[in-house]
């Protein structure tokens, strides 16, 4: 997506700035910046893809209403389940690599997935899927909304440098992206055609899964304590998981959803034919 694109251009550049280049920022900009950071991603959505969106003949009418709600379930159900139910901060950062995954795959990464997709369950699914790729722009809304909570938070109970801020909102978007591009193929599948009762829910597990695996990995590489010499390549790699990541799960789901709607292209014919 050309709005993630930018916005890891953004991070990148940020990040090398301060890192490499030696551009220091006055030390009260750190909250400012990051705020001004965290509504980003909301501003490229809106210009990308919500105003063309806005423009086109059959517009989809309720992008706003699904990144709204899906800020407000985050703010409201996910996140203090995962802080103050979960409390996954006092105990999922001291035990070993297998068990952080799990650990947060059954936690912060079921919950996200599952508030996530009752979001665009109840409110889009299914009268405002026309097409298969509704779930896309669908789930791009719920997880802008969504991770802009995340990242709000993130910044005002941190306050990180601003390189570090603009890193983290990177990755955290582009895991609430991928992650819901995942379920949103579950649910167009469920739409338009008969899958297995088991795809949905295999869809979240795997979400969730992804989840676990990368937050615990953000948490080892993105850290504003490091000093330079530790802390830039870790966060370079970091960056670099989650570019990755991404663009996997992009070309995964963008070949699933092209090649099941031309599977059903070409069953169409076949049964006018048979109605016939």
């Amino acid at each position: 997506m050309i709005q993630q694109g930018i916005l890891f251009v953004l991070a990148a550049g940020m990040f090398a700035a301060v890192n490499f280049l030696g551009i220091q920022l006055p030390a009260n900009f750190s909250q400012i910046g990051g705020l001004l950071l965290v509504f980003v991603p909301v501003g490229l959505w809106l210009l990308l893809s919500w105003r063309p969106e806005s423009s086109a003949p059959q517009p989809r009418q309720r992008l706003i209403n699904v990144a709204i709600i899906s800020g407000l379930a985050a703010n409201a159900i996910a996140i203090p389940m995962v802080q103050d139910f979960f409390q996954v901060d006092l105990w999922l950062p001291l035990a070993g690599a297998i068990n952080r995954i799990i650990g947060y795959s059954f936690t912060a990464g079921i919950t996200y997935e599952i508030i996530k997709y009752l979001v665009i369950r109840y409110t889009v699914w299914p009268d405002d899927f026309s097409e298969r790729f509704d779930s896309v722009a669908y789930g791009t809304a719920g997880a802008i909304g969504f991770s802009t909570v995340l990242n709000l938070i993130f910044i005002l109970s941190d306050t990180p440098p601003p390189d570090i801020a603009a890193l983290r909102i990177f990755e955290t978007t582009t895991l609430q992206l991928a992650t819901s591009l995942i379920v949103g193929y579950a649910l167009a599948e469920l739409r338009f055609s008969r899958p297995t009762p088991l795809l949905l829910p295999s869809a979240v597990a795997v979400a969730a899964f992804i989840n676990g695996v990368a937050i615990p990995i953000r948490a080892g590489l993105v850290n504003a304590t490091f000093n330079l010499t530790t802390s830039a390549p870790k966060s370079l790699f970091g960056l670099g998981f989650a570019v990755a990541l991404f663009a996997v799960v992009v070309a995964v789901v963008s070949f699933l959803l092209r090649s099941t709607e031309q599977q059903a292209r070409e069953a169409a014919p076949s049964q006018e034919g048979e109605l016939r």
